[in-house]
């Protein structure tokens, strides 16, 4: 049977059919966690039991760092956290999701309902830090936390995700048990070894995005060059629910959503081939610098001119701004509000 294909209004195709999945044994990757008390309060007897059947979706990502499966209870893990955090940043990390593994299991129709209250409300952190599934879990990460030796400003600055109301914060840290005189205990060993170097297996861009080499648009980008640079081009897919196509600054790939490939407007996916296509022209001077700030990524010139020239083009094809503006939401995962009100304005979005 021929790869499923939506019948498009515009002068490219899209095989709306991405590769499986592919899946590694949690053991594979986080070896010894079974014998962490942290993680034996948790699942009790059955602890190797349950780490033993659990998988992991390497997501290549950037912005991501983990998350549990409201659909299969295994866990999504970004490649990039994976390579590039402090290890006690993700030996936490995976205390955490552990933790929402349980709560899955023990009630798996609640669990989705409250991950996705957050997902629908486009990342509001505010609405994350007062989640029912979420304040237990890190609680639980806060205790071990303690445990292993972390100081008062070192767990504070772990439990900051992105931009986030000064009280609502405070509320949460309170809820935490923190105490900035707290005494800092002896640091143990931590008898976990994680395996770094985990890849995704990637594809021929134009295995998938068909027709973009003869575009105008890329031909304005690439010139002559523009069937070798599209040929040479490879994505990766992700199984995150989220409608997004991104530009990995580390390899010059492409991320690509596989749900959004599959079922997302072909306008918007139109758009975004534009951008990543642009940033991969225009590298943004951010590419291997694992401590640039995420936030300053709505205020480089070069982000700012490639979201231009994708907006025009959308609008081009009749993409209402309505429907872009819903699309670029999730960049306030990354951009406070100021920023973003400022970034959709420069883009040409919203009017000065």
């Amino acid at each position: 049977m021929p790869p499923k294909e939506k019948k498009s209004r515009l002068p490219i195709r899209i095989n709306r059919e991405p590769p499986p999945p592919v899946l590694v044994p949690f053991t594979e990757v986080f070896k010894g966690f079974g014998r962490v008390e942290a993680v034996r309060r948790v699942f009790g007897e059955d602890t190797e039991e349950i780490i033993g059947r659990l998988q992991i979706r390497l997501i290549p990502s950037r912005y991501m760092y983990m998350g549990v499966n409201d659909q299969d209870g295994n866990l999504a893990v970004g490649t990039y956290h994976l390579k590039h955090s402090d290890l006690n940043i993700l030996y936490l990390d995976i205390i955490h999701e552990l933790f929402h593994v349980d709560q899955f299991m023990q009630d798996k129709e609640w669990f989705g309902k409250e991950h996705r209250r957050y997902l629908k409300t486009g990342f509001d952190t505010s609405l994350y830090y007062k989640s029912p599934i979420e304040i237990p879990a890190y609680k639980h990460a806060v205790d071990e936390a303690m445990r292993i030796g972390m100081a008062h400003d070192e767990i504070v600055e772990y439990l900051r995700i992105g931009p986030v109301d000064s009280k609502v914060f405070a509320e949460f840290l309170e809820s935490m048990e923190l105490r900035p005189d707290m005494a800092k205990a002896p640091a143990p060993e931590i008898p976990v070894y994680i395996d770094r170097e985990g890849s995704v297996p990637v594809f021929p861009f134009t295995d998938y995005f068909i027709g973009f080499e003869e575009l105008p648009a890329v031909k304005a980008l690439f010139g002559e060059r523009a069937e070798e640079v599209l040929a040479n081009l490879k994505i990766a897919f992700s199984p995150s629910t989220f409608g997004f196509i991104s530009l990995n600054e580390e390899d010059g790939n492409l991320e690509v959503g596989m749900q959004y490939l599959e079922d997302g407007d072909e306008r918007l996916i139109y758009m975004d081939i534009l951008l990543c296509l642009n940033l991969l022209k225009r590298p943004s001077g951010r590419e291997n610098d694992p401590d640039t700030d995420p936030q300053s990524f709505g205020q480089n010139p070069v982000v700012i001119k490639s979201y231009q020239i994708a907006v025009a083009e959308a609008r081009r094809v009749g993409t209402p701004d309505s429907k872009i503006l819903g699309h670029l939401q999730t960049l306030n995962f990354i951009m406070p509000p100021p920023v973003f009100e400022r970034f959709v304005v420069n883009i040409g979005l919203k009017k000065r």
